[in-house]
């Protein structure tokens, strides 16, 4: 549409709808240095590239295109509104926020009128958890920050489309990790691990045990011995090669619920390393994660550490609002170190697991790697080692309460949660 392409042109140099998109004020923040009060942060975003707003704006669609959430950036009462869209012909969503009229339209989705393609990534919005999709009509179904975009219908083409490729909706026990899912028991979980053929294998246990207040000791629960951590190994040549990032080997560590005799996996770690001659190209290795947990519109739109979030409705939601990433997240060694670790279960209580399944989700995926040319290409680029984790808070909050019941029937009393939810800490790593 060239009239399209005009108006980008004239939006991006003078800017659009009253609105200097190129003004730093709006884009300027670095998304690490930005004001830890989130009100503040939520007014700005960094800049993309212009080439991709032009190249966007060649192919804008205002017929076919409907909205499916939008994001504000600016202080009252300078605050400009822009549109997340989809194609309904195509699937295809827009990699930008537009300036646009909204209007609704007779399928009932919310359609627009005059675009002009911002700087400002929907990406980075999503991941902000910035982006609002409710209400914008009942042929798109109501979704959050970043869950993957629904194939929608447009009223001018009745015949059923295919579903968009970037649509992934799991069920909590689909989420695996090289084969390893959560909510196995440790036998299934040393089945998988011995098919790996890794050197070397450690398990560690537990007692589950309580403060006797009248003795002042540690007092343990009848048979309440249960697996704590399985981890299974093959390691680089030595500890200095490993911190090279560039050597052979792989790694998994997976924690159990302390219920004894009723373990189930609650978190799974899996690294693997290459040597430069047996590394992955980088770009093989988003398309596989965009692939398997969706919510992405494609490979090219992932950041550098992503974090899936798996809600109840089976929707795959991305970025980390609730910072929790730092649990099991991070780039690890393929040599899983034998030391006991302390159960997350046992950590955290069920209020704890109550809060992060309301405001994140029902388990939570990352991915971290690391690129030993990262200066290349894109297309050039390879990975030598990376690693993706899983957890799950509905699992957690399964084996804290279980716990809790044997506690309590042994005797002993159950800590509750004295750290306010306003006050949660985020995560070290981020």
């Amino acid at each position: 549409m060239q009239y399209g392409s005009l108006r980008v042109g004239l939006a991006l140099i003078f800017g659009g709808f009253g609105t200097t998109l190129t003004d730093p004020s709006f884009g300027a923040a670095d998304p690490v240095s930005a004001s830890s009060n989130p009100s503040d942060a939520s007014k700005s975003l960094p800049q993309g590239s212009v080439f991709t707003s032009i190249k966007q704006s060649a192919q804008e669609d205002a017929v076919h295109e409907v909205v499916r959430g939008h994001f504000e950036l600016g202080s009252p009462p300078d605050v400009h509104r822009y549109y997340c869209v989809i194609n309904t012909k195509t699937g295809k969503w827009g990699t930008n926020g537009v300036l646009a009229e909204p209007v609704a339209r007779a399928d009932g989705t919310t359609g627009i009128k005059n675009p002009a393609v911002s700087l400002f990534s929907c990406a980075d919005a999503e991941q902000r958890g910035m982006l609002v999709t409710s209400g914008y009509g009942a042929g798109v179904p109501a979704k959050s920050a970043s869950a993957p975009a629904p194939q929608v219908q447009a009223a001018e083409t009745p015949t059923p489309s295919a579903p968009a490729p970037d649509k992934v909706v799991l069920s909590l026990d689909q989420i695996d990790v090289a084969g390893v899912k959560l909510g196995m028991s440790p036998d299934e979980v040393r089945a998988v691990l011995k098919s790996k053929k890794l050197l070397d294998y450690n398990e560690t246990a537990e007692t589950l045990s309580y403060l006797d207040a009248t003795k002042g000791v540690m007092q343990p629960i009848p048979n309440g011995r249960f697996v704590n951590v399985i981890a299974a190994w093959t390691a680089p040549p030595s500890a200095a090669a490993s911190d090279t990032f560039q050597t052979d080997g792989e790694s998994f560590a997976v924690m159990f619920t302390p219920v004894p005799g009723k373990e189930r996996a609650m978190g799974i770690v899996h690294t693997v390393g290459y040597s430069p001659p047996n590394a992955v190209r980088e770009i093989a290795l988003e398309s596989g994660l965009t692939k398997k947990y969706g919510g992405f519109s494609g490979s090219s739109d992932l950041p550098e550490s992503p974090t899936w979030r798996l809600q109840s409705s089976g929707v795959m939601q991305v970025g980390d609002p609730c910072n929790s990433r730092g649990v099991f997240g991070g780039l690890g060694g393929p040599n899983a170190p034998k030391v006991a670790r302390e159960n997350l279960a046992l950590k955290r209580t069920s209020e704890d697991f109550r809060f992060q399944i309301d405001h994140c989700g029902v388990a939570i995926v990352t991915e971290d790697h690391f690129t030993a040319n990262g200066g290349a290409l894109r297309e050039d680029r390879i990975v030598t080692r990376f690693t993706v984790s899983a957890y799950s808070p509905s699992i957690g909050l399964e084996g804290a309460r279980g716990a809790a019941q044997l506690i309590q029937a042994a005797g002993g009393t159950v800590k509750k949660s004295g750290t306010p939810r306003a006050k949660e800490q985020p995560a070290s790593n981020l």
